[in-house]
């Protein structure tokens, strides 16, 4: 992932939510706001490096 940002204002949000033409209330935007910065602060969780050796691979084959 790249460098850590910091997430949009809740006016910022607004501001884009208006350009949308989606005719949402006061309410909508706050809680899409808080699940948007929610989301973003769960990706900064992902490591940006997996370590693939460390586990085998599950296979799945239809024949078993």
């Amino acid at each position: 992932m790249s460098p850590s940002k910091t997430p949009p204002t809740l006016e910022e949000f607004r501001v884009r939510a208006a350009q949308t033409g989606l005719t949402l209330t006061p309410e909508d935007i706050e809680h899409l706001h808080k699940g948007y910065v929610g989301l973003l602060s769960l990706m900064e969780r992902i490591p940006s490096h997996w370590a693939w050796a460390a586990e085998p691979p599950l296979v799945f084959r239809a024949d078993e």
